[in-house]
């Protein structure tokens, strides 16, 4: 029988890599960042900085990035390849269209069917022109512009995403730019401005809004940065450690964003066994180490004002379900129709071939917990989706590996340090 056991830093979370690497290409001087995550879809936002002619280097364990300032990108000469990442699609359309070039955005199978309208269509609003693929997909040629119009811009759908696009765009446009969201979501962008000293005001309005008010353009000091631990990286091993017996596990540096803390509070009221220990804040985010012991988990009903803030968390969530007494219930999650599959059908379909019983009525899904006997081999298919590969490697361990997960390489997208730390956790046993 395997359990988990002893301690883990994980790698540097992905959101503020990303975050960290864009807005120091955006502030003037040198910026050393270290627990960098170098997954794929952090280092295609690397790459495309490179080609719009920011200096990044690495030296030791850091990584060395020479900012030009909000005004500072260079046309570039080729396609700007984002891979799989849509952060860096988002973000990067965001970034570029308040400076007077033109670029082209390409990506991968898996990119090119997933929405870019739901961004560019705040961009358009202001001044950017875009031509996208069939009005919505990759490729995506824009034409950016230092005379952007400041505008308030109402988001409905709960997208970080969408908000971090705006709020880079806005860093060099002239004037005051409102940004409004209707249902809050994680708030790294707005975090690590403040933590560079931009005048970036946040305030919460009488209808419990948003509203984001920055007067640009911006010149933002360099300054160096850390990145904390992902905990969405670490959600895999917390579920682990709550479903494997005899587990007892401690993560160390996590980031506790409040907007990323949603996962923990929701498996506690599942019956899980975890302590959170704030310990300092590192670049403008608190961080701590997480305790987590083997728990016997019960059905709960999660409402739709959570799914914001558990968005990369429910694959893995729903493996906690498959394991607890009774009913979960998920609703509102049609945001994961929009990930790097349909999370949605990727979760339904393994689940089935697991025997599994799960429903799935518009948008919402319930899960049946069980034990699982698994007497043969079964294939999962990843459907190339990071998430889905990692949930079902931990529910893999449940199942004496007899689960064959069909590409298991897609983790490296996020995270390449996953098989190491699973390993490192491990132990064997007796009955």
């Amino acid at each position: 029988m395997l359990k988990f056991s002893g301690s883990l830093k994980v790698s540097g979370d992905k959101s503020i890599s990303h975050r960290a690497l864009i807005l120091s290409a955006m502030s003037i001087g040198k910026t050393k960042i270290s627990n960098l995550l170098e997954s794929e879809d952090v280092l295609r936002t690397l790459e495309i900085l490179k080609e719009l002619g920011i200096k990044i280097i690495k030296e030791r364990d850091e990584w060395i990035v020479y900012g030009n300032g909000t005004n500072g990108f260079l046309e570039p000469r080729k396609y700007l390849d984002c891979g799989n990442s849509g952060t860096t699609a988002r973000l990067m359309v965001g970034a570029v269209s308040s400076n007077p070039i033109n670029c082209n955005f390409i990506g991968d199978d898996s990119l090119s069917k997933r929405s870019m309208s739901r961004v560019t269509e705040h961009l358009e609003k202001i001044g950017a022109i875009i031509h996208l693929t069939k009005k919505d997909f990759l490729p995506l040629l824009i034409t950016g512009s230092d005379r952007l119009l400041p505008i308030n811009h109402n988001i409905k759908k709960p997208s970080a995403q969408i908000k971090s696009a705006l709020i880079l765009a806005a860093l060099n446009i002239h004037g005051k730019t409102k940004i409004i969201e209707s249902i809050p979501t994680r708030d790294h962008t707005e975090r690590l401005l403040k933590f560079l000293k931009a005048n970036i005001k946040i305030k919460k309005l009488k209808n419990k809004n948003i509203e984001i008010e920055l007067n640009g353009p911006y010149e933002i000091r360099s300054k160096n940065i850390k990145v904390a631990g992902d905990p969405s990286s670490a959600s895999f091993f917390i579920v682990g450690a709550l479903i494997l017996p005899k587990s007892n596990i401690t993560l160390k540096n996590i980031m506790i964003n409040p907007s990323r803390n949603e996962f923990l509070k929701v498996l506690k009221n599942m019956g899980a066994k975890i302590k959170v220990q704030k310990t300092k804040k590192i670049s403008g985010e608190e961080v701590g180490n997480i305790t987590v012991k083997y728990s016997k988990l019960k059905g709960i009903t999660i409402p739709p004002s959570k799914s914001a803030f558990l968005i990369d968390e429910y694959p893995i969530l729903a493996v906690a379900a498959s394991q607890a007494k009774g009913k979960t219930v998920m609703n509102g999650l049609s945001e994961l129709r929009h990930k790097e599959s349909d999370r949605i059908k990727s979760i339904v379909s393994n689940f089935k071939k697991l025997g599994i019983r799960i429903n799935e009525i518009n948008n919402n899904l319930s899960i049946y917990g069980r034990k699982l006997k698994i007497e043969k081999q079964i294939k999962i298919k990843t459907f190339n989706d990071h998430r889905i590969a990692m949930s079902f490697s931990i529910l893999n361990l449940l199942c004496d590996r007899k689960l064959k997960i069909d590409n298991i390489k897609c983790i490296n997208i996020s995270y390449p340090e996953f098989k190491n730390h699973l390993n490192k956790l491990l132990q064997y046993v007796n009955d």
